[in-house]
Formats: structure tokens, C-alpha cells, sequence
């Protein structure tokens, strides 16, 4: 028996709109009252707002990808303290050999780095990935991320599509 039409287009309207709910959260950083930016985090994924730190962290839930974002002082000499603390807390060994390049989004200039090593929290292999990104008022965006060798073959879209979501607050 053929469906009617406007039960098809029902379905297809659930099926459309739940798949846009996949990236349901937007999250601020710093924080929600005093945002410099917003990123989408995926809504089955685990974020935490820590207001002391005026950080955000956001873990997959199989625990294959995680994902830090702040704001730091916009000098380089803040800036490499704030990644040099993050890769130490990280990362137990960093490869040598990571790759940069410069990518626009959202009417945004991103800085991305990309490299591997080996995960402090579980001792595995990871790549990670650091886009930096002018927030306003002297202030850059930051988001860190890694994800193990052994995520699910869309972890680096997903990802994608995290850095793919972040605007600009005025």
C-alpha cells in the first residue's frame, strides 16, 4: 500500500529536523553571561562549563574525542603558556612534525594546528588539533582537541563541524 503524500512529507520533516538536533547544545565561552563566541557541541557528547577557568570541555561519549575551548590574552606570550599547559596536562609525548594552516569560516581567520602523540589519560596514540582565532578586545579564541587512533572514522568530520559551528559574540 502506498503511503500518502503528506505522511511522506511528515516523515521526511521528523527525519530532517531530528538530524538537525544532532548538534544541539551551543555553548558560550568564557561563559554564558560574558560570551566572545559560541560552538555547537553534539548533544549525545558530555560538556562542562568550568566558571573558575572560564573554560569549556565537551567529551564524546565513547570517550574517543574530547574537546577544550577558553579565551586567552591575546599575547603570544599568554597565548603559549595557556597551549603549553594544555598539551603538558594532555599529552604524555608530542611527534614532531605537526602541520599549520589558515582557514576561514563564519567570516572568522582560524590558525590550526595539527599533531600527534601519546595521550596521558590512557597512554594511546592521538592526533590533535588547535585552532586559534581573533575573539575581539585584545582576547583569542581557543579551542584544543584530540581524539585517539582508534575513534570512529567520522570523529575528524565531526570535528570539522564543531569548528565549522563557532561565531563570533559583539
Amino acid at each position: 500500500m502506498k503511503k500518502p503524500v503528506y505522511l511522506q512529507l511528515a516523515i521526511a520533516a521528523v527525519v530532517v529536523l531530528g538530524a538537525g538536533r544532532s548538534f544541539a547544545d551551543t555553548m558560550s565561552v568564557p561563559s554564558k553571561e560574558h560570551p566572545a563566541f559560541t560552538v555547537d557541541v553534539p548533544a549525545k557528547w558530555t560538556p562542562k562549563v568550568d566558571k573558575e577557568d572560564e573554560s569549556l570541555d565537551a567529551t564524546a561519549p565513547d570517550n574517543h574525542v574530547y574537546l577544550s575551548a577558553w579565551v586567552a590574552d591575546g599575547s603570544t606570550e599568554e597565548f603559549g603558556k595557556d597551549l603549553e599547559a594544555t598539551l603538558k596536562d594532555s599529552m604524555k609525548s608530542v611527534d614532531e612534525g605537526s602541520k599549520e594552516e589558515t582557514i576561514e569560516n563564519n567570516g572568522i581567520k582560524f590558525m590550526v594546528y595539527h599533531g600527534s602523540g601519546v595521550d596521558k589519560r590512557e597512554g594511546g596514540k592521538v592526533k590533535f588539533m588547535v585552532a586559534i582565532f581573533d575573539a575581539g578586545a585584545g582576547k583569542a579564541g581557543v579551542v584544543y582537541t584530540d581524539y585517539d587512533a582508534d575513534a570512529p572514522a567520522d570523529a575528524t568530520k565531526t570535528l570539522n563541524d564543531i569548528l565549522n559551528s563557532i561565531k563570533l559574540k559583539k
